[in-house]
């Protein structure tokens, strides 16, 4: 059989922005450095949440030798090669634990522990053999070397003495193992100005697990090579191999134009790297585990909070629509939600209804996995009427790939989990369905590649990818992309998946088809087209 005929191959994606709005993605994962026309793949990595923020208003000076003083107290060296015009150093200090997601937390106290162990286990083999050696009469001679005028009394008193102080140590060690709590490493943290952008630089020696071939100077602040805001040169850093972490920073200034915060930028979690690489991952050694728009750039905005489980917050919400603005993203997808008693109410629903509305930008947003009940879709997806909200479809092949599903499939079904429409004040609550399971990138440090996922967090990107090829298609045709004509083309020419009574509850207006809605857009484009959107009410 001859393969399928590839229509518009360059309406890939390219010259559409998406902001994922997730746990933050990772910029190292597989996939996610360029698009295929050679562009940076992520464009920025930003911590709505403060979670990584770091208090850098401390200001020092160095000494003649290169030396600083932590805010601890703790002395810094710093690379003679970095140039600092002002002087100012300033300062500040983060335990790494706070920074990372709970998986990696878990890892590395596991790793930690088993480095302390060693050395402990070491040290009380050390003592004990010193007091079996004390009780045999091997123990170390007394001070005197002149045995004519040694004093036998005294020697025999020195040797209680020693074997007293061992046997305290011993049940020092003994009690230190039992309680043993271990706190996380801690990052020392330098900001400076080169005289063109604030420069950072991390000490990072406490990430690293000693062995007998490291250099005294691993991790040292003077070997970091420092990172500038992440939007600026796109570099990240690594804490460390053990860890595999990657991580971008942000400085932020007060009124007097000072460095005020230093953001550290870890996600919170391997969820929102995956998203992002099924909306726009490219690999162009292996086509086949490319995203759905390839040609994509991303915004990484991270709206989950470290400290509170990668769980949203207003403030983070609030920040990366700001984000959206200043990298004039032209759509949003955010795979997170929770139910709600009051649909499309509320601030955050204000401001995504004017960042919709107001500034032309599409936002798609997961139904959720609360199915198969009627009237299970969440927040700010299935109840936000500026939203796309996106229901989970299992095809047949998918199923049997993916799922391992024994029996045949004679069509393709929505998944059981998820949620269903309508909502509390009477809307649909899914407006159409997208392929609800990925095998995408993930972070790093999670020491995988890829891995498989499903949801309607997987539905969501599905869909969002989609809607980037067919932005991409219509800005190449010179054709308007509005969310209201994006949404008709999109809900006019959805694949009808089943005929049951709750099927508009259950798909929406059914699977997304991308060449259709394009075709759709091109027909019905012309002098005097509206452009315009209803919101209808019941009366009282």
């Amino acid at each position: 059989m001859k393969p399928p005929t590839r229509k518009h191959p360059s309406y890939d994606g390219r010259g559409v922005i998406v902001a994922i709005f997730d746990t933050g993605v990772d910029p190292g994962a597989a996939g996610l450095q360029e698009t295929p026309d050679g562009k940076p793949k992520v464009l920025d990595i930003l911590d709505g949440t403060g979670s990584g923020d770091v208090d850098i208003s401390k200001c020092v000076e160095a000494s003649g030798d290169y030396e600083i003083e932590g805010v601890h107290g703790n002395k810094l060296k710093l690379n003679p090669g970095w140039v600092n015009p002002s002087g100012k150093w300033y300062v500040g200090a983060k335990n790494a634990f706070e920074l990372f997601p709970g998986g990696l937390k878990k890892r590395m106290t596991k790793e930690r522990r088993k480095h302390w162990d060693r050395e402990h286990q070491a040290a009380v083999a050390r003592t004990t053999e010193a007091i079996a050696a004390a009780e045999n009469g091997k123990g170390s001679k007394p001070a005197s070397t002149d045995k004519a005028d040694e004093d036998k009394g005294q020697a025999a008193q020195q040797t209680k003495l020693k074997k007293a102080e061992l046997q305290s140590r011993l049940e020092l060690l003994q009690g230190v193992g039992e309680k043993h709590d271990d706190a996380g490493p801690i990052l020392d943290c330098v900001v400076w100005h080169d005289g063109t952008h604030n420069r950072v630089a991390i000490d990072t020696s406490d990430m690293h697990v000693p062995s007998p071939d490291d250099s005294p100077h691993k991790g040292k602040l003077q070997d970091f090579v420092p990172l500038t805001d992440f939007d600026i040169e796109r570099q990240y850093g690594t804490f460390s191999a053990e860890d595999a972490c990657n991580f971008g920073v942000h400085v932020y200034e007060d009124t007097e134009g000072k460095p005020s915060v230093l953001s550290i930028v870890v996600d919170a979690g391997s969820h929102g790297t995956h998203v992002a690489g099924i909306t726009a991952a490219y690999h162009p050694a292996d086509p086949t585990l490319n995203g759905i728009a390839p040609g994509a750039q991303l915004i990484s905005c991270k709206i989950g909070d470290t400290r509170l489980g990668s769980m949203e917050t207003q403030v983070g919400l609030s920040r990366a629509l700001g984000a959206v603005l200043r990298h004039k993203a032209h759509l949003i997808n955010m795979s997170y939600g929770e139910p709600t008693a009051t649909p499309n109410a509320g601030r955050f629903i204000e401001l995504a209804s004017e960042i919709v509305n107001k500034h032309g930008v599409i936002f798609v947003s997961s139904a959720g996995n609360a199915g198969p009940a009627l009237s299970t879709v969440g927040a700010p997806g299935g109840t936000s009427s500026a939203i796309l909200s996106i229901g989970a479809y299992v095809s047949p092949a998918m199923a049997a790939a993916s799922h391992s599903v024994r029996g045949s499939m004679a069509e393709g079904q929505q998944y059981t989990w998820s949620s269903r429409g309508p909502t509390d004040d009477g809307d649909a609550g899914v407006t159409l369905s997208a392929p609800g399971g990925a095998i995408a990138p993930v972070p790093q440090w999670t020491q995988q590649s890829r891995q498989l996922m499903n949801g309607t967090s997987m539905a969501s990107p599905n869909a969002c990818g989609g809607v980037a090829l067919l932005l991409s298609g219509l800005q190449a045709a010179g054709l308007p992309t509005s969310p209201a004509k994006v949404r008709r083309a999109l809900e006019n020419t959805c694949a009808q998946v089943s005929t049951a009574s709750d099927a508009d509850l259950t798909y929406g207006c059914g699977l997304m088809q991308v060449d259709k809605a394009f075709e759709y857009a091109e027909a019905h484009e012309g002098p005097g087209t509206p452009d315009v959107r209803y919101a209808i009410r019941a009366g009282a």
